[in-house]
């Protein structure tokens, strides 16, 4: 049978494989990728190194296999809106929560974005990738949203609000990180976040898309 380029069956995936993704998300959202060694991942799963080796020869292979997970996850919640109703606020201020949630399930991506892209040069096209779909995503949310009569935003701004939101909703962590010098993310992190987004989209939010925001936001995470 055929291999790919991470060392592992072109199959369904393994039981021990999937063992080893949930590992490695979980060591790499609590310390960074560049602090966890595939040594600990392996004892992590109760196998060797080299069983290891063979479902993803280096740890790059590894990172990228967590962000095609990430990226189906990613299609998958905007697939979601549309099973639900449109003119309702109620699915909208959903939408937002799981995104963020997504975020933070997935926060090594983004919290240590910078470091990643530099020891793994093969992420580099696959954010771009997932980025610029899901910017159009949020701009057909947010036409929408418009559409039900939930907000209004003028031409003129929303260009910027568009890229401010993504910027905002995706870069939140890193933010925090880089900037404040958070390094341990929890529930308090997650609101702060769904309330800076929040922030941008008030001015142009009808009372009741405001009345859902706000509902939202009086949720614990």
């Amino acid at each position: 049978m055929k291999k790919s380029e991470a060392g592992r069956s072109t199959g369904r995936p393994s039981p021990t494989r999937q063992r080893i993704i949930a590992a490695a998300l979980q060591l790499f959202n609590e310390r960074g990728p560049d602090h966890v060694t595939t040594a600990e991942i392996a004892r992590a799963v109760n196998i060797n190194e080299g069983n290891l080796y063979y479902h993803f020869r280096t740890k790059e292979a590894l990172v990228l296999a967590l962000f095609a997970l990430f990226e189906t996850d990613a299609l998958a919640v905007v697939a979601k809106i549309d099973e639900e109703d449109e003119v309702a606020a109620s699915t909208y201020a959903g939408f937002l929560r799981l995104w963020f949630s997504l975020v933070w399930n997935y926060r090594f991506l983004f919290r240590d974005l910078v470091g990643l892209l530099s020891s793994a040069p093969a992420l580099v096209e696959p954010v771009r990738g997932i980025s610029a779909a899901m910017r159009f995503a949020v701009d057909d949310i947010v036409s929408r949203m418009e559409r039900a009569g939930l907000a209004e935003i003028p031409e003129t701004e929303r260009a910027a609000l568009l890229t401010n939101l993504w910027i905002v909703s995706t870069y939140w962590a890193a933010y925090l990180n880089l900037q404040e010098g958070v390094t341990e993310f929890g529930p308090q992190q997650l609101d702060w976040g769904l309330r800076q987004v929040s922030s941008l989209f008030r001015p142009y939010f009808s009372p009741l898309a405001t009345s859902e925001l706000e509902a939202m936001l009086e949720v614990d995470p």
